[in-house]
């Protein structure tokens, strides 16, 4: 509040000085004009008188000068030097002491010439606050009615006008910083009853204020605004009592709702380990039960003592096979619970890996001609992770690719595409570099409700003993390790697609565009 009071006082004072200086600077500034037009007069008629006394009744010129008593009059003014010429052609006579530098001759051939009154201003001298003229010089011819017969000039001195103004100048200035003081008082005192005080006690009793009514802050008549600003405060204060009791209401219901939220939550997360668990033992019962019948069947079959030696062996051999498989659902399940561990890591370009791969994969035979086609739009494609785990991620991305194009009816020909490409990406606080690699075929994909299955551990919509359903599952802990995502899109009978996005290694190089 005090502040508000010293810059009301400043800003008043300020706006008084301003348009009184203004109006003071006009005044002067007429004052100034008003004294040399009344300098120019004077010097005017006494020129006219000094001509007159030059020239007889037969219109001739003395070539003696004025006469004394004329000179004399001359002494009470601010005529500072009289120079005259009876001709154009003569020399020029003189009269009292004209300043330096400061010639009359050109003035009173003009004069002389054209035979009207010629008057200049020389010389600026500084006056108070504003500048000023210095010497006013003045010629008139000695005959009005005939031309180049003789001049008469004079140099008349701006002191008693600069004089004048002077003084003037230190009267306004005193009266400038009473009227300031007297009105800047005044209207200060006004500020203070009509705002300062009105704001203060608003304030005051707002903070004071414990119960709220529908009355005013104020009473009585005359406050106008403010007294409209005091019902309006109290209305509003009213409703905030209401929100903050509604408020209180609100919270205590969220917490109820909140409580029970966390409950279910939990119980939801209890249901769904159970359910997890459930179906790693259902997968795993099923994948290790088959194979394990089958061994035992052929085990039995060898105890057979009528086998023939092809038999035995063949018998052996679709055993070992079996046990192949259960060895490599083993496999799986410890890079399934490994993927999450801490594995050595390594700076793998990427380009060059998945070369290599496709590189190798297309020499596996299929049912039907695939073609592998890279698009490897990223100019920088090395990141930190783990290169095995990253090239078992890419195999099983690629053969499940294969798997779904040799499931496709009409035996087309597939299409399998791989692209990379750098993308910005926000990371909390700090901009970072990604390398985004898609793996789209033309294959039999799978049905949109089972996209957010595809990466659960068992899952596989392939027929019994093609798949263990943990390819994806291991891939997803991979790259969730190295922190980037994968996802898949698809839509039944018209190929999937697998986007994968890692962070790249260092930061981009100079002049790439992601």
């Amino acid at each position: 509040m005090h502040t508000l009071k010293v810059q009301l006082g400043l800003t008043l004072s300020a706006l008084l000085f301003i348009s009184m200086l203004l109006f003071g600077f006009v005044i002067l500034m007429l004052w100034q004009r008003s004294g040399i037009q009344q300098e120019t007069l004077d010097s005017k008629i006494l020129l006219r008188m000094v001509a007159a006394s030059l020239v007889d009744e037969e219109k001739t010129v003395s070539s003696h000068g004025p006469p004394k008593e004329i000179l004399s009059c001359l002494n009470g003014t601010e005529t500072m030097c009289l120079q005259w010429q009876n001709s154009s052609t003569e020399a020029v006579q003189s009269y009292g002491s004209c300043p330096t530098g400061l010639s009359l001759t050109d003035i009173l051939n003009n004069a002389s010439t054209s035979g009207h009154l010629e008057t200049l201003y020389s010389g600026m001298t500084w006056n108070g606050f504003f500048l000023t003229k210095q010497y006013l010089l003045m010629a008139i011819p000695l005959q009005f009615d005939q031309k180049n017969q003789g001049s008469i000039a004079l140099v008349r001195s701006l002191d008693q006008v600069s004089a004048s103004i002077h003084d003037a100048q230190k009267i306004f200035f005193t009266y400038l910083l009473v009227n300031i003081i007297i009105f800047a008082i005044i209207g200060f005192t006004r500020l203070l009853h009509l705002v300062i005080r009105p704001i203060k006690r608003l304030a005051s009793l707002a903070d004071s204020r414990t119960e709220l009514s529908d009355t005013s802050f104020f009473s009585g008549d005359g406050l106008g605004e403010f007294n409209q600003l005091s019902l309006s405060l109290n209305r509003l204060l009213s409703r905030i009592d209401d929100d903050k009791q509604e408020l209180r209401s609100t919270v205590e219901s969220l917490k109820i709702a909140n409580d029970e939220l966390q409950r279910n939550r939990d119980e939801m997360l209890r249901t769904e380990k159970l359910a997890s668990i459930g179906r790693l033992s259902a997968g795993l019962a099923h994948e290790i039960g088959n194979p394990l019948g089958i061994i035992q069947g052929y085990v039995d079959l060898l105890t057979d003592a009528s086998l023939n030696d092809e038999d035995r062996k063949s018998f052996c051999k679709r055993a070992t096979e079996e046990l192949s498989r259960i060895n490599d659902l083993t496999r799986n399940l410890l890079d399934l619970s490994r993927s999450s561990v801490a594995a050595s890591i390594e700076k793998v370009d990427l380009h060059n890996l998945l070369q290599d791969l496709i590189s190798t994969v297309s020499i596996k035979k299929t049912s039907v001609p695939i073609a592998f086609q890279t698009n490897f739009s990223a100019t920088d494609s090395e990141v930190i992770i783990n290169s095995d785990g990253l090239r078992q991620v890419f195999f099983n991305c690629i053969f499940n690719s294969i798997d779904g194009i040799e499931e496709v009816a009409n035996g087309k020909n597939g299409r399998i595409i791989v692209t990379t490409e750098n993308q910005k990406s926000e990371l909390g606080e700090q901009c970072g570099q990604n390398i985004s690699i898609s793996i789209q075929d033309n294959g039999i994909g799978i049905k949109p409700e089972y996209e957010d299955a595809v990466f659960d551990p068992f899952f596989t919509t392939k027929e019994v003993g093609k798949g263990t359903g943990l390819g994806l599952a291991v891939a997803h802990n991979i790259i969730k390790t190295a922190g980037g995502t994968i996802t898949m899109s698809s839509q039944s009978n018209n190929g999937a697609t697998i986007s994968i996005t890692l962070p790249l290694s260092s930061q981009p190089k100079k002049g790439h565009k992601a």
